[in-house]
């Protein structure tokens, strides 16, 4: 198969220039839903002390001259869309008095933006809150994302010294800027080596389909992406089950994300008594050194060929498992709507979504604000919208793994969501306790658990917090699963 080219990435210094592959995507469901929140990523920050607004608004003015990406605006241009890099500007930040309520926050990090006027960022500071003053970063997805995360907050956190310290804050200009990288991304994407990775991908997964429903659910709506409503569950995984999943992912030469992913695929197999199906997951897509530094979206949609069998092992699937990341590394740069067309235009499959259901962890570099931050770690607000039928999302965490489950809330109902949070850390405990066991018999539930749907093949019941201490405490009770569970 031809190799895909990789001409140099040099600054060019334009105030114009094609949308990325991944960026074109979000403009034309921007387009399709205007008004959508969707794609905002709001990002509400406590602070450690009270915030200096003054300082916060040149910090945040010396971020947006820094990275174009936040300045630019988008419009058509001979039909086509088109980002326009406009001068860097002074942001304003809006101060209300605190604490903001669940109200207030939500019309915030809902607020629809205007992709043509821009800017695609807004601040607000709520001060005089009891747990502090608190922040809101929204930034549309359009330009950013989760690995932009640490250079944004490590940016804003350096300008913002420079700023309190009376200095008006100033930061390194970039080699590159995102404008420039999108030029290069539609120079590879219209290479004739492009098109033949994509067909030999669409070749493997023709016979595959992602159009997964989990138990017993009403057809999806015929509405636009950004249209489509959408909850979260959250769920927790315990620093000692994180640790076990680390250790089992050394001992099968694997990463923490192939044994979370085999977990996921196994519960989603007992949900679908499907052995064969696509799930979709995200891939950092920053394909040259150039780029590290920049905020900007770059991350591409992956769909994963997932095959669990019931007779497999645990372990057995995470070798498999371990081979499919490793193809779809291999895969992030092909576009997905690319291949999405593609599987669209082929008669030899139903017409339906490449992947309904998907699977993300998130393993972004936290930003380095030092040994005295003056601020906490973000956290990510809910828009009331998804992108998928469900998306299972898992983040490393001081305590663990922080889990989210987010659901179409015209297919799925919250017990849907948390019942399947419930399968998968139940799953996961006794899969890392017990590898060698069946998938088959490895159980959803515990006994406080209740009992799964009855279109779910549930495996058979067993004291999971039992056998995980035992196993722990080196006995022997975990060793090995019961047989005789649901046969899938």
């Amino acid at each position: 198969m031809a190799q895909l080219p990789s001409p140099p990435l040099t600054r060019r210094a334009a105030t114009s220039a094609p949308l990325s592959c991944a960026q074109e995507r979000l403009w034309f469901i921007d387009a399709a839903a205007p008004g959508s929140a969707a794609y905002n990523v709001p990002l509400l920050t406590h602070w450690h002390e009270p915030v200096d607004t003054a300082a916060l608004a040149q910090a945040l003015t010396a971020l947006v001259a820094r990275h174009e990406i936040l300045r630019t605006t988008y419009g058509l241009h001979e039909g086509r869309p088109v980002q326009y890099i406009g001068e860097a500007a002074p942001v304003p930040v809006e101060v209300l008095t605190g604490p903001p309520g669940e109200a207030e926050l939500t019309r915030h990090a809902r607020a629809p933006f205007d992709l043509s006027a821009g800017p695609p960022l807004r601040c607000t500071v709520w001060r005089g809150g009891p747990d502090g003053d608190a922040m809101l970063l929204v930034v549309h997805h359009i330009a950013v994302d989760g690995w932009s995360l640490g250079a944004l907050y490590e940016d804003l956190a350096a300008a913002y010294e420079q700023a309190v310290d009376g200095v008006t804050p100033k930061l390194p200009q970039l080699a590159v800027q995102y404008a420039d990288f999108a030029e290069w991304d539609r120079e590879v994407a219209a290479h004739p080596a492009m098109a033949e990775r994509v067909a030999a991908r669409l070749a493997q997964l023709r016979a595959v389909s992602g159009d997964l429903a989990l138990g017993n659910c009403p057809p999806r709506p015929a509405l636009p992406e950004g249209d489509r409503r959408g909850a979260q569950h959250a769920f927790h995984v315990t620093v000692e089950l994180a640790a076990r999943v680390g250790e089992l992912a050394s001992a099968v030469r694997a990463t923490p994300f192939v044994v979370l992913l085999a977990a996921f695929q196994a519960v989603v197999q007992r949900w679908t008594g499907r052995e064969e199906f696509l799930l979709g997951t995200v891939a950092a897509n920053r394909p040259h050194p150039a780029v590290e530094e920049l905020i900007g979206f770059f991350v591409n949609t992956v769909p994963l060929h997932c095959e669990p069998r019931a007779d497999w092992t645990f372990e057995r699937l995470c070798t498999e498992v371990r081979g499919e990341a490793f193809r779809a590394l291999s895969h992030q740069r092909l576009p997905f709507e690319q291949l999405t067309a593609g599987a669209g235009a082929d008669r030899t499959r139903a017409p339906a979504p490449l992947a309904t259901i998907g699977f993300v962890l998130q393993n972004a570099p936290a930003p380095r604000l030092g040994d005295r931050p003056r601020w906490g770690p973000p956290r990510l607000l809910p828009t009331g919208t998804t992108k998928l039928d469900v998306t299972l999302t898992l983040e490393y965490v001081p305590d663990g793994l922080r889990g989210t489950v987010e659901y179409d809330t015209d297919r799925y109902s919250a017990d849907t969501a948390r019942q399947l949070a419930a399968h998968f850390t139940a799953l996961l405990a006794a899969a890392v306790a017990a590898p060698g066991t069946a998938l088959r018999a490895l159980p959803l539930t515990d006994p406080s658990a209740g009992r799964p749907p009855r279109t779910v093949l549930a495996g058979p019941r067993r004291d999971l917090a039992a056998e995980y201490r035992n196993r722990l405490a080196g006995t022997a009770s975990g060793a090995a699963a019961p047989h005789g569970g649901g046969d899938a």
